[in-house]
C-alpha cells in the first residue's frame, strides 16, 4: 500500500515537474535564443575574421594579439573609460547620498522635490543629449551665460565645454550628475527603513546631526552603497550614446570610450570578429573589477548583524 502511494506521488510530482518547465519554456527559449546562443557565437567569432560579407575563417588568438600589442587605439579607449569610471562613479555616489540626506526631511511638498530630482531618470539619452549639448554650448550655451560674471571679474575666456580636450571628459561626468536621482531613491528607500529608535536613542546620547549622520545612517546605507558602486561600475564601462551625440569621440579621441571604438569596429569597419574580442576583453575587465568592488562587502553593515 505505501509503495502504491509513494509511486502515485512520485508521478504527481513528475507531473509538476514537467508543468513547470512547460509554463517556464518562453522564458528559456527567449534565455538561450537572446542570451546564450549570441554570447557563445560572440566568443567562437571573437577567433575568427568575420567581416559579416563572406564566411568567418579561424585565426585563433590573432584578433587579441592585434589589440593588445598594436593598437594604440585600443589604450586609448581604454583609458578614456578607465578615467571616466574612476571619476564619475565616486562623484555619482556622492551627489546620490547628499541628495537623499536632504529629501530625507519631513517638511511640506517633499514628495514633489523627490520626484522632480528623479525626472531626469526617465528622460531618454538622446534627449538629455541634446538637452547638456545646448546647455554647454561655449558661444550662447546657458552655462556660459551664468558664469559670464566670474570669466568678466577674473578676466578670463569662457571655457569651451565638449569642444576642448582638456574639458570634454570633465563636461560629459558633469553632465552625467544630472540623473544622480536614480540612485537617490535607493538610498532614500533604505533610509527610510532605519528605526527611529535609534535616532532618538543617539539624541538621548547627546549626538548632534552630523554625528548621527556618520554614525548611524551612513554605516546602514552601505549595502545600497555598495550596490549603486558596481551598478556604476558596470554601467561605465558601457557609456557610449553620450560621446556618440555630443562629441563624436572627440576632440582628438578624448572622449572615445571602449563602447564606442567597440562600436566603431563592428559598424564602420565591418570587423565583427575584431569587435568579438573586444567584448570579451570588456568582459573579463569589468568581471575582474566587480569581484574587486564586490570585495567590499567585507565592510557593508546589515541592520541586526551581530557579527
Amino acid at each position: 500500500m505505501a509503495t502504491q502511494k509513494n509511486k502515485a506521488l512520485g508521478k504527481l510530482r513528475s507531473e509538476e515537474r514537467v508543468l513547470g518547465y512547460i509554463f517556464a519554456s518562453p522564458w528559456l527559449i527567449g534565455l538561450i535564443i537572446l542570451g546564450v546562443f549570441p554570447i557563445a557565437l560572440s566568443f567562437y567569432l571573437s577567433f575568427t575574421n568575420y567581416d559579416m560579407l563572406g564566411a568567418p575563417g579561424f585565426i585563433w588568438f590573432t584578433n587579441y594579439r592585434i589589440l593588445l600589442s598594436n593598437d594604440s587605439l585600443f589604450y586609448t579607449a581604454l583609458f578614456n573609460t578607465l578615467y571616466h569610471v574612476a571619476i564619475s562613479v565616486p562623484l555619482g555616489l556622492l551627489v546620490g547620498i547628499i541628495l537623499a540626506l536632504l529629501l530625507n526631511s519631513k517638511i511640506k511638498g517633499m514628495g514633489i522635490y523627490r520626484t522632480i530630482y528623479y525626472l531626469p531618470n526617465v528622460v531618454s539619452v538622446v534627449a538629455m543629449s541634446l538637452l547638456w549639448l545646448w546647455l554647454f554650448q561655449p558661444s550662447f550655451g546657458l552655462v556660459n551665460n551664468l558664469l559670464s560674471p566670474i570669466y568678466n571679474f577674473f578676466k578670463m575666456e569662457p571655457l569651451l565645454w565638449y569642444q576642448s580636450s582638456d574639458m570634454s571628459k570633465i563636461t560629459l561626468i558633469l553632465m552625467g550628475l544630472w540623473t544622480a536621482g536614480g540612485s537617490m531613491i535607493i538610498y532614500l528607500a533604505q533610509m527610510q527603513d532605519i528605526p527611529s529608535e535609534l535616532y532618538e536613542a543617539a539624541d538621548i546620547d547627546g549626538a548632534n546631526g552630523l554625528q548621527k549622520i556618520f554614525k548611524i545612517t551612513i554605516p546602514l546605507m552601505t549595502p545600497s552603497i555598495v550596490f549603486n558602486f558596481i551598478r556604476g561600475l558596470i554601467g561605465g564601462f558601457q557609456d557610449l550614446t553620450v560621446s556618440y551625440i555630443m562629441t563624436k569621440g572627440g576632440p582628438g579621441h578624448s572622449t572615445y570610450y571602449y563602447s564606442y571604438y567597440l562600436f566603431d569596429k563592428m559598424m564602420s569597419d565591418n570587423a565583427m570578429g575584431m569587435a568579438s574580442a573586444m567584448a570579451w576583453i570588456l568582459l573579463v575587465i569589468t568581471l575582474v573589477i566587480t569581484m574587486g568592488a564586490l570585495s567590499l562587502n567585507k565592510y557593508v553593515f546589515y541592520l541586526g548583524d551581530q557579527s
